[in-house]
């Protein structure tokens, strides 16, 4: 009988059965996959992280010094004296020097919020109180005057004479910020052809800017003033308007100054025998310093100077108070620069009220344009002259002073003059400086609405005189003469002006000279807004 045996594997060298060896490696791959397939499992459950916030870095800019720069003293064409016609006073030139006055406050001194009180939160840790510095420099940085005088008011006060050049006045708070600061200049020649009274406010470098009222007749010369104060170059557009429309430049619209270097643009040259032009600058590149000056003169009578910084924008509401009127009937100046014409209305408003003699209701603007129109019906005085129209225009009013007997037939005829501009807005206050130069100088106020408004004073060791509180409507004006702004026996050297409702009031400041005899020089200033004491701005990167 068969017996039943097992069969027989074969073995390994180790001994083991090759058959059942190999059984036994699927359940060992099995056992080595399984940790692998637990981790897929963790990876596959576990959430994904969330990204990390990227913050994008941010900085505050804060408002640094101020810097302004004058226009220096009036400067003739090549020429112009040898070919004066009159011998015995075409060899007097103009004066070659100006007076500069600075006022700076700090943003929260009292007297911006319409109160004379010493400060007891701008102090220094022994006690001083804080001021703003104020530096005056020539162009070589050559450091003219003083230090500013200041007492416990947060203001510094700093007066320079007889700077040649067109020098210029940085001035900063007492931590290095924007303080509310204003810097005028005066320029006053007594005698010869060129006798007359200028004022002019430094400002800081613009790349739009318009001036409007210049003559280009017989006898009389403007100039437009370009200058680089930066280390970049820039070009600037310029246009001139006439009564009869833009004025042909003939390749001479684009005028490249370069860094630290000046431009200047006869206009005469461009629109010779006009009464009055318009003057448009636009500026690529760097900001440019830009005025015009201009010289009048009809035959042997001396007709005036004046230096003109840039105007305010154009408007559909101008105001100019100030305008003086001693003798001759003042001379209304509008340009149209738009494309389209338009039409205008003119109110004069004395202290008595509107003067219905000298309204206009309609006039006509066509584009491009300069037209100038007489205000008649005025007796002497100072007045407040407003312009409306459809669409944006810009606006002068030329003032007038006629002479009595001085050399060449002078007897009625003007022998200085000044063009009055407008006025903007006073928002919740205004400082201006007030000039070095003069005799006698008045602020007249005009209101868009009905405000009270408090004016301060201020005395040229910083101190400040009492306030004084008058009320502002928009049917008179009301003005100040600088007597009732007197610090005791001392003239004031500026003034705040801080209306009780926002942006209702206007005012400007008329300056005369005397010859010793009557007050025969005349110039005039717009009261501007405070610039000054800004918010920090926020610049944040970004991709």
């Amino acid at each position: 009988m068969a017996e039943n045996t097992a069969p027989e594997y074969p073995r390994d060298r180790l001994g083991e059965p090759t058959a059942r060896r190999g059984g036994r490696r699927p359940l060992l791959a099995l056992a080595a996959l399984m940790p692998l397939a637990l981790a897929v499992g963790a990876v596959a459950v576990t959430p994904a992280p969330t990204p990390p916030t990227v913050e994008h870095a941010a900085a505050q800019s804060q408002p640094g010094a101020s810097t302004r720069w004058c226009h220096g003293p009036l400067e003739l064409p090549e020429g112009a004296l040898e070919a004066g016609p009159d011998a015995d006073l075409a060899v007097t030139p103009p004066n070659p020097a100006v007076a500069l006055r600075t006022v700076s406050v700090e943003p929260e001194s009292s007297l911006l919020f319409g109160r004379v009180s010493a400060s007891e939160t701008l102090q220094e840790d022994d006690g001083s109180v804080r001021a703003p510095s104020v530096v005056a420099e020539t162009g070589d940085g050559t450091v003219l005057g003083d230090e500013p005088a200041s007492q416990d008011l947060g203001v510094s006060v700093q007066g320079t004479t007889g700077v040649e050049g067109a020098p210029h006045v940085t001035s900063a708070t007492s931590e290095g910020g924007r303080p509310v600061a204003d810097t005028v200049q005066s320029t006053l020649t007594g005698s010869g052809d060129y006798r007359s009274l200028a004022l002019t406010r430094c400002s800081e470098p613009v790349t739009e800017a318009s001036f409007l009222g210049v003559s280009t007749g017989k006898g009389d010369s403007s100039v437009l003033v370009l200058r680089n104060p930066t280390e970049r170059p820039a070009t600037a557009s310029v246009q001139l308007w006439t009564q009869d429309g833009p004025a042909a430049m003939e390749g001479r619209s684009q005028v490249v100054v370069a860094p630290g270097q000046e431009q200047r643009v006869l206009l005469e040259s461009v629109a010779p025998g006009q009464d009055a032009v318009g003057v448009g600058v636009s500026v690529l590149g760097a900001p440019l310093s830009m005025h015009v000056q201009t010289t009048e003169r009809e035959g042997l009578t001396p007709g005036g100077a004046e230096i003109l910084a840039p105007l305010p924008g154009a408007g559909t509401e101008q105001m100019m108070p100030g305008v003086v009127v001693a003798g001759t009937a003042p001379t209304l100046v509008l340009a149209n620069t738009e494309g389209s014409g338009t039409t205008a209305s003119v109110e004069v408003i004395g202290p008595q009220g509107p003067v219905e003699a000298a309204t206009l209701e309609a006039v006509d603007l066509p584009a491009g344009t300069v037209v100038s129109t007489p205000l008649e019906g005025l007796p002497d005085g100072t007045y407040a002259v407003i312009v409306r129209s459809e669409t944006p225009v810009t606006a002068v009013t030329r003032s007038e002073l006629t002479g009595a007997d001085l050399p060449g037939d002078t007897i009625g005829a003007p022998v200085d003059f000044t063009l009055v501009p407008s006025a903007p807005a006073i928002g919740s206050h205004a400082m201006s400086s007030l000039p070095a130069q003069g005799e006698a100088g008045q602020l007249t106020l005009i209101g868009s609405a009905d405000s009270a408004v408090t004016v301060i004073p201020m005395a040229a060791d910083g101190s400040a005189g009492a306030s004084l509180s008058v009320d502002v409507s928009a049917d008179e004006t009301v003005s100040l003469t600088s007597d009732q702004l007197q610090i005791g026996e001392e003239r004031a050297v500026g003034v705040t002006v801080v209306p009780e409702v926002p942006g209702a009031v206007h005012a400007g400041w008329t300056q005369r000279e005397s010859d010793g005899t009557d007050p025969a020089l005349l110039s005039a200033l717009p009261v501007l807004p405070a610039r000054g004491g800004e918010d920090p701005v926020t610049v944040r990167l970004a991709r």
